[in-house]
């Protein structure tokens, strides 16, 4: 990256498990950006994952609080490559190094020097990172976005996600706000015992995508596409059944998966008739949207996805697995098998439904926008953050 901010130290020395656990803020004073003669502290966004619906939302987050200064501190992914243009609007970039301790070490180096910034956690690890690292306080306040709690995953036994379950109740007595990216999200960041809030910042679609009329079909084999990284909780098997299904009743089906990762499930996709795409630019991806027939999102857990609002954006009609992450949003077509979106199939070859659809689901995501988002990092942000007069 040539836009990086600082040159990452090695570790000198390693850290003591309790040590991490009972951390004191350090450091005074650090410049405050002025906007109409108050001051306005800057946000520092940190990640282990910054690709895909967070990298989204962290540009979001920055993009609707243009009052603050915004930095990014995150380690990088070979699953998950980014391009410069994808961290040009912040302030500053920083790369963290490999290994867990390390990170935690360079982090509690770094935010000495944001002694009064807004500390924004962003998903599972960075949330470990930050609160092990420093102790939130009235100058330095710590916000965490799970992005989907890893006790919600799907892939493990309840042993490890009661462990989860633990851990985040831990860190939730260090964590002065939790900004929460869906309602369910928001409901389950209401840790007993601890004073932290939680606000609900709805995952919003980029000022970059059009609103676009519904989409019809041009012929009689239909496009479906799913989008994400390949893995357990993207779940591109349960799309790969939905299209063998959708086959075997008899229907003419292209189907596409945006995005890449493991090779292995890449194989067994292509052994099923789906095209992947590997990982794609931004504007490659809205590309391969744009010829779509119907998304398909067949995740089996998550926080709240931006892939939906941008297929109900660009008119998509939109099949949702029926996971936990809609709890109180009404996706006009919910299934929990591909026999479900078999039946369901008819329906979305008739052009006066796929209008229903689209819709439907814009009215159940119309909250997901700039002035809603907007408004919950102000009350986010602003109410934990004193705002003084420029001397």
């Amino acid at each position: 990256m040539t836009k990086e901010s600082l040159e990452v130290s090695h570790l000198k020395h390693r850290l003591k498990i309790f040590d991490m656990l009972y951390i004191s803020a350090m450091g005074l004073g650090t410049s405050v950006e002025s906007v109409e003669g108050a001051r306005v502290r800057p946000v520092v966004h940190v990640t282990e994952s910054f690709g895909g619906g967070v990298a989204a939302a962290i540009r979001d987050y920055s993009r609707n609080y243009p009052a603050a200064e915004h930095h990014l501190v995150y380690a990088p992914r070979k699953d998950a490559p980014i391009e410069a243009s994808d961290v040009s609007e912040f302030a500053s970039v920083t790369r963290l190094p490999q290994g867990h301790l390390r990170r935690i070490t360079e982090l509690r180096r770094l935010l000495r020097g944001h002694s009064e910034a807004v500390v924004h956690a962003h998903s599972s690890f960075a949330g470990v990172y930050v609160r092990a690292a420093v102790a939130k306080s009235h100058q330095r306040p710590i916000v965490y976005t799970p992005h989907c709690y890893g006790f919600e995953r799907r892939d493990t036994g309840i042993a490890q996600r009661s462990v989860f379950w633990a851990l985040e109740w831990l860190f939730a007595f260090n964590t002065t706000a939790f900004a929460a990216c869906s309602q369910r999200e928001e409901e389950l960041s209401n840790w007993p015992l601890t004073s932290a809030k939680a606000v609900h910042v709805p995952n919003v679609v980029s000022s970059d995508i059009p609103v676009t009329d519904v989409h019809v079909p041009s012929g009689r084999i239909m496009h479906v596409v799913g989008a994400g990284r390949l893995g357990p909780q993207k779940d591109p098997l349960f799309f790969r059944d939905c299209v063998v299904a959708l086959r075997n009743a008899g229907h003419e089906i292209a189907a596409t998966w945006i995005g890449g990762g493991d090779t292995d499930t890449e194989l067994m996709l292509a052994s099923a008739g789906v095209e992947t795409t590997g990982w794609l630019t931004r504007q490659g991806v809205l590309e391969s949207f744009k010829s779509a027939d119907v998304y398909i999102h067949s995740a089996r857990w998550e926080g709240f996805p931006i892939a939906v609002l941008e297929a109900s954006t660009m008119g998509v009609p939109i099949v949702a697995r029926d996971i936990s992450a809609f709890v109180g949003v009404n996706i006009p077509l919910l299934i929990s098998s591909p026999a479900d979106l078999v039946e369901a199939w008819p329906g979305l070859q008739s052009a006066s439904v796929r209008r229903d659809m689209v819709r439907s689901a814009s009215l159940a995501l119309e909250h997901c926008n700039d002035a809603e988002q907007a408004r919950a990092l102000r009350d986010l942000y602003d109410s934990r953050i004193p705002v003084a007069s420029q001397v």
